[in-house]
């Protein structure tokens, strides 16, 4: 997809001035048309933004923006993948605040309900702030999928050594071990799930080039044979 394609040269090198705010798809595909269309401009910065993002895709450094963090000893190759604390903080925030909108969402279902039974006084002020109650309570009552999240990756931990892959997980009887060959990475729903056999680990928004890239690095190294 040619992002650019409307654009006048003039209007690319204004794109170009401002390319530190740029999403790393935006800066290639923007390198990609000042090149196809031979713009005489300098490039050198945005390559070097370019570079700088390459590298740390590369490291896995984002890895943790999608709560995992990766630790790779060089001398013996063992790879270590185990959820971050931060990861772990917000999935104990998003349960805390799931809990406490639930509750603001079932006590305003009673009260509409006592609206219609006779027990609570009408008002549209009163009516309009229930319903509004009511919505955040569904909301509460999704963000508690976080509790199944929290269990399952609070002792979390895909250790890699040789050709061998062993696995911690919530819900699992103990660790269980695989080969590296048998990682993957499918498509499911507008999301990357990278995954051994039925067991998911990490998913990724199957649009977002970094995270894409991110998963394919780490498929990478989990299944290369040192």
């Amino acid at each position: 997809m040619n992002l650019y394609k409307n654009h006048t040269p003039r209007e690319i090198v204004a794109v170009l001035e401002h390319s530190d705010k740029l999403t790393y798809e935006a800066k290639l595909n923007l390198l990609d048309t000042i090149r196809n269309r031979s713009i005489d401009v300098s490039t050198e910065k945005l390559e070097e933004q370019i570079a700088q993002k390459e590298a740390a895709i590369a490291n896995l450094e984002n890895l943790e923006e999608l709560g995992f963090h990766y630790e790779e000893n060089t001398t013996t190759g063992e790879i270590v993948v185990k959820r971050t604390s931060k990861a772990k903080i917000m999935d104990i925030i998003s349960i805390v605040l799931g809990v406490l909108l639930s509750l603001v969402g079932l006590i305003a279902f009673w009260l509409l309900v006592a609206i219609f039974t006779g027990d609570n006084e009408f008002g549209l002020d009163k009516l309009f702030m229930y319903v509004l109650m009511i919505t955040a309570g569904l909301v509460g009552f999704k963000m508690l999928s976080g509790i199944e999240r929290f269990l399952d990756f609070n002792s979390f931990l895909l250790t890699k050594s040789g050709d061998e892959v062993t696995i911690k997980k919530g819900g699992l009887p103990g660790a269980q071990t695989y080969l590296s060959s048998q990682l993957g990475i499918e498509e499911e729903e507008g999301e990357l799930v990278f995954h051994i056999d039925d067991i998911e680990f990490i998913r990724a928004n199957q649009d977002n080039l970094v995270q894409r890239r991110t998963l394919e690095t780490l498929l990478l190294k989990m299944t290369a044979n040192r």
